[in-house]
């Protein structure tokens, strides 16, 4: 059968994805500035933490590396982790650094107004005693945020975890995940994030994160695919927007898959929706094609339903148990 809602517990995680996890909040109405906002609702995010919990949701046992501080948002946002399954054991505290917030609002479904507050969060502190344990022999793929490589000493740890994944034998992917205010100038993103993608075997990006990756300022979309494909990476998935999703395979583009949203409400958790999805997917032995499909149906479901993490679906929620392939998890 295909992926499910149910997932074995007091097993080790599949997935474990590493970088950043954040306390959002999102203005309750929808619609609203930020300045027109009255009540808010509490949310985990962050998008490696997200792509765990959509894999989770979706049935593949996941977990995540990352910190909070010793606080209150910390403590309801590895809460919430638990409430959804993801495993917590390697979401480590760190005392005297606070646990990373946002503020979030939709004014329309595909203009998002946010702000950070990231001074020197946990989750940028981690150092190789926080890797210490992690379940090698079980684990099928680690995926990377190009956010952990922005500050404090979590990027230092990030080349031994993907050297220490491929020599398990174990997938690297990276989600790019493009945070400006993370970064003194997009050249210092693609300066620290581009030499670190050498072994990945599968790259997930938006269009702009890409350009940014490659320093290419605002190229046309057929440059940008030109340039993509010169990286000649084993697989690279464009996320396009509104136009759905593309697979570069070894420099070759496969397939481009259109996107399945009708009636988008907050277009902020489409993409960790797409990655986790594909992870879900993959793992559960889907062939690329049927994985991308799954992906866009995913990411479309997510992006009618309010504030990002909460709209992530399970299998029975998508509607999807006859409509997809039949391959087993395993």
């Amino acid at each position: 059968m295909p992926p499910t809602d149910r997932c074995a517990h007091g097993q080790d995680p599949r997935v474990l994805t590493v970088g950043r996890i954040n306390l959002d909040f999102y203005a309750s109405d929808l619609g609203v500035h930020m300045r027109e906002a009255k009540t808010f609702v509490a949310s985990v995010g962050g998008s490696p933490t997200n792509i765990a919990m959509v894999a989770q949701r979706l049935g593949v046992r996941a977990a995540v590396l990352t910190a909070t501080g010793d606080d209150l948002a910390g403590e309801l946002v590895r809460q919430q982790l638990t409430d959804a399954g993801v495993d917590v054991r390697w979401v480590h505290t760190i005392p005297g650094a606070p646990t990373s917030m946002a503020i979030l609002a939709q004014p329309c479904p595909d203009e998002g107004q946010r702000q950070f507050f990231r001074l020197g969060p946990a989750d940028s502190l981690m150092t190789s005693a926080h890797a210490a344990g992690l379940p090698w022999d079980e684990l099928d793929i680690v995926l990377l945020s190009g956010d952990a490589m922005a500050s404090g000493t979590t990027p230092a740890i990030i080349p031994d975890l993907s050297a220490t994944a491929g020599r398990h034998g174990i997938e690297v992917w990276w989600d790019l995940d493009l945070r400006p205010s993370s970064w003194a100038s997009l050249d210092s993103y693609g300066s620290a994030v581009h030499p670190a993608l050498s072994k990945a075997d599968v790259v997930i990006g938006t269009e702009e994160e890409f350009a940014a990756l490659l320093c290419l300022g605002e190229p046309t979309r057929s440059e940008l695919v030109k340039a993509v494909s010169d990286l000649d990476l084993p697989h690279v998935v464009l996320k396009l927007g509104p136009d759905g999703i593309m697979l570069i395979t070894e420099g070759v583009e496969e397939t481009i898959v259109p996107s399945r949203s009708t009636n988008p409400v907050c277009t902020v958790g489409g993409g960790d929706a797409t990655a986790g999805s594909l992870v879900a997917a993959r793992l559960s032995g889907w062939s690329w094609q049927d994985s991308l499909e799954l992906a866009m149906r995913v990411a479309g479901y997510t992006v009618e339903q309010p504030y990002c993490s909460d709209g992530f679906p399970t299998m029975s929620q998508l509607g999807a148990h006859e409509a997809s392939p039949t391959v087993s998890v395993t």
